[in-house]
């Protein structure tokens, strides 16, 4: 099975929305997906704010909402989400919050180990 990473750095609606998209794209073609987030991306997870990712607009076209295509991507099984374990220090959040809202909290060289073999890896 091929994995499929994203290490997702920023909140910016568009660059969520992009990571749903290809988390959800991965997932749907058979990858193992691993999103790691950091710094704006992991806030915009612990915010709730998957919804507010959708670029304006998009709605009334027919797109899917960010929580939409993760929440189809987890379904399939196929979607494993991580927070850097440096994030919550640097950002002022528990750890307890962050272990609430995503699948593990691992540290960056051990998510590197663990998805060396990827053949795509991805920065957003």
């Amino acid at each position: 099975m091929s994995q499929f990473v994203i290490y997702a750095h920023s909140g910016e609606p568009e660059r969520i929305h992009q990571t749903a998209t290809l988390a959800a794209s991965a997932a749907a073609n058979g990858d193992e997906v691993h999103v790691i987030l950091f710094f704006g991306a992991l806030k915009r997870f612990m915010d709730d704010d998957l919804d507010a990712a959708l670029p304006a607009g998009e709605v009334a076209r027919g797109a899917h909402s960010a929580e939409d295509l993760i929440e189809s991507a987890r379904r399939l099984g196929k979607l494993r989400v991580y927070a850097c374990a440096a994030q919550p220090r640097l950002l002022g959040i528990s750890a307890e919050d962050v272990a609430d809202v995503v699948d593990e909290v691992i540290s960056l060289p051990e998510f590197m180990r663990k998805t060396k073999g990827a053949e795509t890896k991805l920065f957003i």
